[in-house]
Protein backbone atom coordinates (compact mmCIF):
# COMPACT_ATOMS: atom_id res chain seq x y z
CA UNK A 1 0.00 0.00 0.00
CA UNK A 2 1.62 3.27 -1.14
CA UNK A 3 -0.84 5.66 0.57
CA UNK A 4 0.28 7.70 3.58
CA UNK A 5 -3.14 8.63 4.97
CA UNK A 6 -6.71 7.37 4.77
CA UNK A 7 -10.24 8.45 5.52
CA UNK A 8 -12.49 6.08 7.44
CA UNK A 9 -16.05 6.75 8.61
CA UNK A 10 -15.59 10.49 8.05
CA UNK A 11 -12.31 10.85 9.98
CA UNK A 12 -8.68 10.85 8.83
CA UNK A 13 -5.74 8.88 10.19
CA UNK A 14 -3.84 12.18 10.28
CA UNK A 15 -6.52 13.61 12.62
CA UNK A 16 -4.99 11.30 15.26
CA UNK A 17 -1.42 12.32 14.37
CA UNK A 18 -0.68 8.93 12.77
CA UNK A 19 0.74 7.95 9.37
CA UNK A 20 0.89 4.75 7.28
CA UNK A 21 4.36 3.22 7.58
CA UNK A 22 6.39 0.00 7.35
CA UNK A 23 8.36 -1.59 10.20
CA UNK A 24 10.51 -3.78 7.95
CA UNK A 25 10.10 -6.77 5.67
CA UNK A 26 11.66 -7.88 2.41
CA UNK A 27 12.91 -4.56 1.08
CA UNK A 28 9.41 -3.11 0.98
CA UNK A 29 7.95 -6.00 -1.02
CA UNK A 30 4.56 -7.30 0.04
CA UNK A 31 1.79 -9.49 -1.29
CA UNK A 32 -1.83 -8.54 -0.60
CA UNK A 33 -5.16 -9.90 -1.73
CA UNK A 34 -6.38 -8.04 -4.80
CA UNK A 35 -9.91 -9.42 -4.41
CA UNK A 36 -11.91 -10.44 -7.47
CA UNK A 37 -10.79 -14.06 -7.04
CA UNK A 38 -13.12 -16.22 -9.13
CA UNK A 39 -14.00 -19.89 -8.54
CA UNK A 40 -14.69 -21.80 -11.76
CA UNK A 41 -17.08 -24.72 -11.25
CA UNK A 42 -16.64 -27.30 -14.03
CA UNK A 43 -17.88 -30.76 -15.01
CA UNK A 44 -15.89 -33.42 -16.81
CA UNK A 45 -16.82 -34.58 -20.31
CA UNK A 46 -15.37 -37.13 -22.71
CA UNK A 47 -13.65 -39.12 -19.95
CA UNK A 48 -11.88 -36.09 -18.55
CA UNK A 49 -10.51 -34.87 -21.88
CA UNK A 50 -12.53 -31.66 -21.66
CA UNK A 51 -14.19 -29.71 -18.87
CA UNK A 52 -17.28 -27.54 -19.33
CA UNK A 53 -17.87 -24.44 -17.24
CA UNK A 54 -21.06 -24.75 -15.16
CA UNK A 55 -20.95 -21.48 -13.21
CA UNK A 56 -18.60 -19.00 -11.59
CA UNK A 57 -18.58 -17.09 -8.32
CA UNK A 58 -16.36 -14.68 -6.44
CA UNK A 59 -14.60 -16.56 -3.68
CA UNK A 60 -13.72 -13.80 -1.25
CA UNK A 61 -13.64 -10.10 -0.50
CA UNK A 62 -10.76 -7.66 -0.76
CA UNK A 63 -8.33 -8.00 2.15
CA UNK A 64 -5.12 -6.13 2.97
CA UNK A 65 -2.85 -5.43 5.92
CA UNK A 66 -0.66 -2.41 6.58
CA UNK A 67 1.00 -0.66 9.48
CA UNK A 68 0.61 2.72 11.13
CA UNK A 69 2.63 4.70 13.65
CA UNK A 70 2.72 8.16 15.19
CA UNK A 71 3.87 10.79 12.71
CA UNK A 72 7.44 11.84 13.70
CA UNK A 73 6.72 15.29 12.26
CA UNK A 74 3.98 15.68 14.88
CA UNK A 75 5.30 13.77 17.92
CA UNK A 76 8.75 13.74 19.52
CA UNK A 77 8.13 10.34 21.12
CA UNK A 78 6.95 7.35 19.10
CA UNK A 79 5.51 5.37 22.01
CA UNK A 80 1.75 4.85 21.69
CA UNK A 81 0.23 5.28 25.12
CA UNK A 82 -2.91 3.50 26.30
CA UNK A 83 -5.32 6.39 25.66
CA UNK A 84 -4.02 6.80 22.09
CA UNK A 85 -4.32 3.08 21.37
CA UNK A 86 -7.86 2.90 22.73
CA UNK A 87 -8.90 5.92 20.66
CA UNK A 88 -7.55 4.34 17.45
CA UNK A 89 -9.10 0.93 18.06
CA UNK A 90 -12.45 2.49 18.96
CA UNK A 91 -12.37 4.29 15.61
CA UNK A 92 -11.29 1.39 13.40
CA UNK A 93 -12.40 -1.86 15.06
CA UNK A 94 -16.18 -1.81 14.49
CA UNK A 95 -18.84 -4.44 13.88
CA UNK A 96 -19.88 -2.85 10.58
CA UNK A 97 -18.44 -1.96 7.20
CA UNK A 98 -17.91 1.78 6.70
CA UNK A 99 -16.40 3.99 3.98
CA UNK A 100 -12.62 3.63 3.62
CA UNK A 101 -10.47 5.57 1.14
CA UNK A 102 -6.65 5.70 1.18
CA UNK A 103 -4.65 8.52 -0.39
CA UNK A 104 -1.20 10.12 -0.52
CA UNK A 105 -1.31 13.13 1.81
CA UNK A 106 1.99 14.54 0.47
CA UNK A 107 0.52 14.84 -3.02
CA UNK A 108 -2.92 15.85 -1.77
CA UNK A 109 -4.16 13.31 -4.28
CA UNK A 110 -7.07 11.04 -3.39
CA UNK A 111 -7.15 7.56 -4.84
CA UNK A 112 -10.21 7.10 -6.99
CA UNK A 113 -11.06 3.80 -5.35
CA UNK A 114 -12.99 3.37 -2.10
CA UNK A 115 -14.30 0.43 -0.06
CA UNK A 116 -16.67 -0.54 2.71
CA UNK A 117 -14.37 -1.91 5.40
CA UNK A 118 -13.59 -2.67 9.01
CA UNK A 119 -10.33 -3.55 10.74
CA UNK A 120 -8.75 -5.98 13.14
CA UNK A 121 -5.71 -4.54 14.93
CA UNK A 122 -2.42 -6.10 16.08
CA UNK A 123 0.14 -4.38 18.31
CA UNK A 124 3.75 -3.88 17.17
CA UNK A 125 5.97 -3.88 20.27
CA UNK A 126 9.70 -3.13 20.46
CA UNK A 127 11.56 -3.54 23.78
CA UNK A 128 8.22 -3.67 25.63
CA UNK A 129 7.15 -0.37 24.05
CA UNK A 130 4.08 -0.13 21.81
CA UNK A 131 5.43 1.70 18.75
CA UNK A 132 3.01 0.78 15.99
CA UNK A 133 -0.15 -1.02 14.91
CA UNK A 134 -0.84 -3.50 12.15
CA UNK A 135 -4.28 -3.03 10.57
CA UNK A 136 -5.94 -6.03 8.91
CA UNK A 137 -8.60 -4.69 6.57
CA UNK A 138 -11.73 -6.70 5.78
CA UNK A 139 -14.22 -5.50 3.16
CA UNK A 140 -17.74 -6.51 2.17
CA UNK A 141 -17.09 -7.04 -1.57
CA UNK A 142 -14.55 -8.70 -3.86
CA UNK A 143 -13.80 -5.32 -5.46
CA UNK A 144 -13.79 -1.59 -4.78
CA UNK A 145 -15.68 1.33 -6.28
CA UNK A 146 -14.57 4.43 -8.15
CA UNK A 147 -15.72 7.99 -7.64
CA UNK A 148 -19.43 8.68 -7.94
CA UNK A 149 -20.45 9.54 -11.50
CA UNK A 150 -23.53 11.65 -12.21
CA UNK A 151 -25.20 11.87 -15.61
CA UNK A 152 -27.94 14.45 -16.11
CA UNK A 153 -30.12 15.00 -19.15
CA UNK A 154 -33.30 16.95 -19.83
CA UNK A 155 -35.61 15.30 -22.38
CA UNK A 156 -37.99 17.67 -24.15
CA UNK A 157 -41.45 16.87 -25.51
CA UNK A 158 -40.13 16.36 -29.05
CA UNK A 159 -37.32 14.02 -27.92
CA UNK A 160 -39.42 10.95 -27.09
CA UNK A 161 -37.45 7.90 -28.14
CA UNK A 162 -34.29 9.88 -28.89
CA UNK A 163 -31.17 7.88 -28.05
CA UNK A 164 -28.79 9.13 -25.34
CA UNK A 165 -25.50 7.23 -25.03
CA UNK A 166 -24.03 6.65 -21.57
CA UNK A 167 -20.64 4.97 -21.06
CA UNK A 168 -20.02 2.50 -18.24
CA UNK A 169 -16.48 2.69 -16.81
CA UNK A 170 -16.61 -0.44 -14.63
CA UNK A 171 -13.86 -3.08 -14.67
CA UNK A 172 -16.55 -5.74 -14.15
CA UNK A 173 -18.23 -7.03 -17.30
CA UNK A 174 -21.97 -7.12 -16.62
CA UNK A 175 -24.71 -4.95 -15.15
CA UNK A 176 -25.03 -2.27 -12.45
CA UNK A 177 -28.31 -0.96 -11.05
CA UNK A 178 -27.74 2.80 -10.59
CA UNK A 179 -29.66 5.33 -8.53
CA UNK A 180 -32.09 7.31 -10.70
CA UNK A 181 -34.02 10.50 -9.98
CA UNK A 182 -36.69 11.45 -12.53
CA UNK A 183 -38.55 14.77 -12.51
CA UNK A 184 -41.62 14.35 -14.71
CA UNK A 185 -42.53 17.31 -16.94
CA UNK A 186 -45.78 15.84 -18.29
CA UNK A 187 -48.56 13.44 -17.33
CA UNK A 188 -48.52 9.94 -18.74
CA UNK A 189 -46.68 6.64 -18.95
CA UNK A 190 -42.93 6.85 -18.44
CA UNK A 191 -40.65 4.35 -20.17
CA UNK A 192 -36.89 4.38 -19.64
CA UNK A 193 -35.11 1.77 -21.74
CA UNK A 194 -31.56 0.59 -22.35
CA UNK A 195 -31.41 -1.46 -25.53
CA UNK A 196 -27.88 -2.69 -24.78
CA UNK A 197 -29.06 -4.25 -21.51
CA UNK A 198 -32.48 -5.35 -22.79
CA UNK A 199 -34.38 -3.55 -20.04
CA UNK A 200 -37.45 -1.29 -20.20
CA UNK A 201 -38.60 0.28 -16.95
CA UNK A 202 -42.26 1.34 -17.15
CA UNK A 203 -44.15 3.55 -14.67
CA UNK A 204 -47.78 4.35 -15.46
CA UNK A 205 -49.87 7.36 -14.39
CA UNK A 206 -46.97 9.74 -13.80
CA UNK A 207 -47.88 13.33 -12.92
CA UNK A 208 -46.26 16.57 -14.06
CA UNK A 209 -43.92 17.81 -11.32
CA UNK A 210 -43.68 14.37 -9.70
CA UNK A 211 -40.19 13.30 -8.59
CA UNK A 212 -39.54 9.56 -8.79
CA UNK A 213 -36.52 8.02 -7.07
CA UNK A 214 -35.23 4.54 -7.92
CA UNK A 215 -32.66 3.01 -5.56
CA UNK A 216 -31.20 0.38 -7.87
CA UNK A 217 -28.91 -1.27 -5.30
CA UNK A 218 -31.77 -1.98 -2.91
CA UNK A 219 -34.50 -2.32 -5.58
CA UNK A 220 -36.72 0.39 -4.07
CA UNK A 221 -38.90 2.89 -5.92
CA UNK A 222 -40.60 5.92 -4.35
CA UNK A 223 -42.55 9.02 -5.39
CA UNK A 224 -42.73 12.57 -4.09
CA UNK A 225 -46.55 12.30 -4.32
CA UNK A 226 -48.71 10.77 -1.59
CA UNK A 227 -50.10 7.28 -2.13
CA UNK A 228 -53.61 8.56 -2.93
CA UNK A 229 -52.21 10.66 -5.79
CA UNK A 230 -49.98 7.97 -7.25
CA UNK A 231 -49.75 4.35 -6.12
CA UNK A 232 -46.37 3.92 -7.75
CA UNK A 233 -45.90 0.35 -6.54
CA UNK A 234 -49.01 -0.71 -8.45
CA UNK A 235 -48.01 1.23 -11.58
CA UNK A 236 -44.43 -0.09 -11.83
CA UNK A 237 -43.41 -3.09 -13.97
CA UNK A 238 -40.44 -3.91 -11.67
CA UNK A 239 -37.95 -4.13 -14.51
CA UNK A 240 -35.38 -1.99 -12.71
CA UNK A 241 -33.22 0.08 -15.03
CA UNK A 242 -29.61 -1.04 -15.38
CA UNK A 243 -26.45 -0.10 -17.23
CA UNK A 244 -23.49 -2.28 -18.05
CA UNK A 245 -20.73 -3.25 -20.41
CA UNK A 246 -19.45 -6.19 -22.42
CA UNK A 247 -15.86 -6.96 -23.32
CA UNK A 248 -16.54 -5.52 -26.76
CA UNK A 249 -18.08 -2.23 -25.66
CA UNK A 250 -19.12 0.09 -22.82
CA UNK A 251 -21.91 2.11 -24.45
CA UNK A 252 -25.51 2.10 -23.20
CA UNK A 253 -28.21 3.47 -25.52
CA UNK A 254 -30.91 5.05 -23.36
CA UNK A 255 -34.32 6.29 -24.50
CA UNK A 256 -37.11 8.03 -22.55
CA UNK A 257 -40.77 8.24 -23.58
CA UNK A 258 -41.94 11.22 -21.49
CA UNK A 259 -40.57 14.78 -21.13
CA UNK A 260 -38.50 14.72 -17.95
CA UNK A 261 -35.23 15.51 -16.24
CA UNK A 262 -33.17 12.35 -15.73
CA UNK A 263 -30.33 11.99 -13.23
CA UNK A 264 -28.40 8.69 -13.21
CA UNK A 265 -25.73 8.15 -10.52
CA UNK A 266 -23.46 5.17 -9.92
CA UNK A 267 -19.98 4.21 -8.76
CA UNK A 268 -18.07 2.08 -11.31
CA UNK A 269 -16.59 -1.20 -10.08
CA UNK A 270 -12.78 -1.04 -9.73
CA UNK A 271 -10.78 -4.29 -9.48
CA UNK A 272 -7.71 -2.90 -7.78
CA UNK A 273 -6.41 -1.88 -4.38
CA UNK A 274 -3.95 0.97 -3.72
Amino acid sequence: MYATDFEYAGQFLSDFGFIICSFGGSRGLETVSAGSEITFNKVSRNHGKIYSLVNTQYDGCVQASFQICKNPCVFNKQQIVSDEYREIIRWLNRKEFLDFQPFDAAKDDREEIHFKASFNVNKIILNDILCGLELIMETDKPFGYGALRNFKRKFKANEAGKIWTLRDYSDEIGSIYPKIVVTCNANGELKISNSDEGCEMIIKNCKKGEIITIDGDNQIISSSLPLESHDIAADFNYDFFRIGNSFAGRENKIAVSLPCELNIAYCPIIKDIP
